[in-house]
């Protein structure tokens, strides 16, 4: 691992736990055991660091987007194991993390999310096109209204860590996510597609994290 890398790789550690308006340089350099001479060496200033740190997110979740489509036996299985993945990011990320990518720097989290969102109704019409096809969703879902439903419920998320936007905001994150996420697909399944889903929610749902 190259320093730079090294640098990124800390940032987004302390960034994770702390937020990143209380990370100083210093608190970096002190993290890291380098000089803050070195970091700079590396990195104009914070912001560049910021700007690598949702860079290497972004690779990181498409990397786990990889393994899962090759582990999964079913399209089902896909969206239970994304499920589970997304609630223990959540679990692992404070809420000042994202808070502060958002309001200080809104041009990064805005592109990037909208990538995001783009990719997210697009696959979420041929994943619910397929279900149909194989009578494991219900004939009469509108694939373009459940995509954009699911693109509406993403954004709700993301305004969860502004305080007070919604009632929501009286419990945990994950649990928001697990209860929409899981009775989504349950509302859209035929008895074949409900059958799966309990399969795969059961089988995996050791993967969430205690942590």
């Amino acid at each position: 691992m190259t320093v730079k890398e090294q640098i990124v790789e800390g940032a987004l550690e302390l960034f994770k736990k702390m937020g990143i308006r209380a990370v100083t340089m210093d608190m970096l350099a002190e993290s890291l055991g380098m000089s803050k001479r070195t970091i700079y060496e590396n990195f104009s200033n914070k912001d560049e660091i910021v700007e690598a740190c949702v860079r290497i997110v972004n690779e990181k979740m498409k990397d786990m987007a990889k393994e899962i489509l090759g582990k999964s036996e079913h399209y089902i299985e896909t969206y239970i194991m994304f499920m589970w993945v997304h609630i223990n990011r959540i679990r692992g990320v404070n809420p000042l993390f994202m808070h502060d990518i958002k309001k200080i720097y809104p041009k990064t989290i805005s592109k990037q999310a909208g990538e995001i969102d783009h990719f997210l109704r697009e696959k979420m019409v041929e994943f619910i096109e397929k279900g149909k096809k194989e009578n494991v969703f219900r004939s009469e879902v509108n694939p373009h209204i459940v995509a954009n439903v699911v693109y509406e419920f993403s954004k709700l998320i993301r305004n969860r860590f502004e305080t007070g936007t919604n009632t929501l905001s009286n419990f945990p994150l994950e649990d928001v996510f697990e209860h929409m996420a899981i009775n989504f697909i349950r509302g859209l399944s035929t008895v074949k597609g409900i059958e799966l889903v309990e399969y795969y929610y059961n089988k995996h749902k050791s993967t969430k994290t205690n942590s």
